[in-house]
């Protein structure tokens, strides 16, 4: 019972029912209710329950890195990729994580290992590594999803692969790679790509700062397998999947940098649409549900490319933290808007994006008041609620609704007379009453867990900050995870690797709330710095 925030951010006091994970009925006013278990949440005068923020875009396996340094601002995706620093601080540190930590650290591992079997022997077989690796990977993905849950998001892009069968488990948060925690059959796929087209072949894009500039139109293209399985769906009338969230054209877009569009990132669109053209049936992209993540090197200026966009359905994510950060440039998102696109934000990752999609929407609000873009608080409010449950092809999720998923975040605003949107837009992370999924108290204040619900909590510990000291985390016990243990491992595994191979032993995680990681804090500035550059 308590304030709720509708579609227009507007507050009422609702009753809301919530059985078996789902809002079962929503009444105006306080309704006093009778039933056999019921558990009463009242909220207090200065808090409001918003709906589980949705992010459609967050490489979540990348979540406990540190920030990354890029020493350059790049023409396209490609380029970094290829850079030494990056190979080295990034892709090497992500390989050693998902590789090297069973070997590396056996203290961990063992006892994981001797708990599964019945003989404790000496020697880790196949069976017991295989055992030893689905728990290493276990504690990568909690810690991961801690952080999207702690910042109100309760479904995120599908989540790190955690098992040789492909299977993708949620441990904290919903994923868009499990059919079931969208509503949808199980053999209604939702598919992840990173790439539709790369360069090539034979040619590997330079990665050197001193090239980052550079004319990158006649860059030979490639089809990437995932845009052929694509196109298969669609022709046979989508059966494969029921929605796409690809990577395309991600670089230099031209609009903060006028008249300087990456020409590969414009070429990738071209080519897109020339191979959907020639399809003998191009209308089943309508009914796709397909999302383009970036898309910064479409041609915006041209109104053909808008309306291919909206009659087709296509939806697109923005993450304007990232494209700054990387590019010094993003999409005019008011345009699309305008048009009628249907427009998501998005995290997108540690190393140069956002903490989680809360954040995104906080620097958004930024964006658009710097450039003077006439886009409403509602308008960002869709953009993490409403729009990219729509993108998946209207699921039930991103509203308070009868028949919707129970998932809401209840966020303490600074006084009973502050706006719900003014609060959204100001206030921390340690704001966060408490986020529910599946219509269960996952993470909060640890008196929630204390004086109202019955339910098993772990703190997180003091070393992350004097703000997440004071929230706690209820895990499933079936999982077997311990949070202080799990985190201190996870540092000194890091530690080692920074230490050792990065020779960088001041490097750290990036901490979960960003009310607590004041590095964190110090780049969001220094984004706006950037963009106040590129205003003058």
């Amino acid at each position: 019972m308590g304030n709720v925030v509708d579609a227009q951010g507007r507050e009422s006091v609702k009753t809301i029912l919530v059985q078996n994970g789902k809002i079962t009925n929503v009444h105006n006013g306080k309704v006093p209710l009778s039933l056999p278990d019921l558990i009463l949440l009242e909220l207090a005068d200065n808090e409001v329950v918003f709906p589980g923020l949705i992010n459609l875009h967050v490489h979540s396996e990348y979540n406990i890195f540190p920030l990354w340094q890029s020493p350059a601002v790049w023409s396209n995706r490609y380029q970094w990729r290829n850079n030494d620093q990056y190979t080295q601080e990034i892709k090497n540190f992500k390989e050693y994580i998902e590789s090297k930590w069973i070997q590396d650290y056996l203290g961990f591992t063992k006892p994981i290992v001797q708990s599964y079997i019945t003989e404790k022997d000496d020697h880790l077989t196949a069976t017991s590594i295989a055992i030893a690796v689905s728990e290493v990977q276990k504690l990568h993905g909690v810690i991961t999803e801690l952080q999207a849950v702690a910042g109100g998001t309760t479904l995120v892009q599908q989540t790190i692969k955690l098992e040789n069968n492909a299977s993708l488990p949620s441990f904290i948060v919903r994923n868009t790679g499990d059919p079931a925690e969208l509503g949808l059959p199980f053999t209604k796929k939702v598919f992840s790509v990173v790439d539709f087209v790369r360069p090539g072949p034979d040619f590997d894009a330079p990665g050197s700062p001193i090239h980052a500039r550079d004319d990158t139109s006649a860059w030979p293209m490639m089809r990437h397998p995932s845009f052929t399985d694509f196109l298969t769906s669609l022709q046979e009338g989508n059966s494969r999947y029921y929605a796409s969230i690809a990577h395309l054209a991600e670089g230099r877009a031209g609009y903060l940098q006028r008249g300087k569009p990456d020409g590969f990132s414009r070429r990738e669109f071209t080519e897109f649409r020339k191979a959907l053209s020639q399809l003998p049936n191009p209308e089943a992209l309508k009914t796709a549900h397909l999302t383009l993540t970036h898309a910064c090197g479409l041609d915006y200026s041209d109104p053909d490319t808008l309306d291919f966009l909206r009659d087709n359905h296509i939806s697109i994510v923005w993450s304007p933290v990232s494209n700054l950060i990387l590019y010094r440039d993003t999409i005019p998102v008011k345009a699309l808007l305008d048009h009628g696109i249907n427009v998501c934000l998005g995290s997108d990752w540690a190393p140069s994006g956002s903490k989680h999609v809360w954040d995104e929407l906080k620097f958004a609000r930024y964006f658009c008041d710097a450039v003077s873009l006439d886009v409403s608080s509602a308008q960002l409010l869709a953009m993490i609620t409403q729009n990219p449950a729509a993108a998946l092809g209207q699921i039930k999720a991103g509203a308070i609704q009868t028949g919707y998923n129970a998932d809401f975040f209840i966020l303490r605003k600074q006084s009973p007379d502050q706006s719900a949107l003014t609060a959204l837009q100001t206030q921390y992370d340690s704001a966060v009453r408490c986020t529910i999924v599946n219509g269960r108290v996952i993470y909060g204040d640890e008196d929630l867990f204390v004086n109202t619900l019955a339910v098993d909590y772990q703190r997180i510990p003091l070393e992350e900050g004097q703000a997440a000291a004071k929230k706690v985390v209820s895990i499933n016990s079936s999982l077997n995870f311990d949070l202080a243990k799990g985190l201190a491992q996870v540092d000194a595994l890091m530690l080692r690797y920074a230490t050792e191979t990065l020779r960088l032993p001041n490097l750290r995680r990036t901490r979960l709330l960003s009310a607590d990681d004041h590095l964190y804090q110090v780049r969001i500035k220094l984004v706006k710095s950037y963009l106040a550059e590129l205003l003058k």
